[in-house]
């Protein structure tokens, strides 16, 4: 599980010692200090990373086709 801090508040990692930020770390879900922080509100899980554009694609609208 990926997780990132909330605004406001900082949180480190115990293993690291730096400080979780916006690109978020994976952590053990079982692991009780995680468990903790996620049930306090201290940290959330991360948004799921939207997939990446297949290759060649376009992010404008395809042309309409004449029939």
């Amino acid at each position: 599980m990926k997780i990132v801090s909330v605004p406001g508040r900082l949180v480190r990692d115990p293993a690291t010692q730096r400080f979780v930020d916006s690109d978020g770390i994976d952590i053990d879900e079982t692991d009780l200090n995680w468990s903790r922080l996620l049930a306090d509100g201290d940290v959330v899980e991360a948004p799921a990373d939207t997939p990446p554009a297949p290759k060649g694609a376009s992010p404008r609208a395809a042309p309409a086709q004449e029939a």
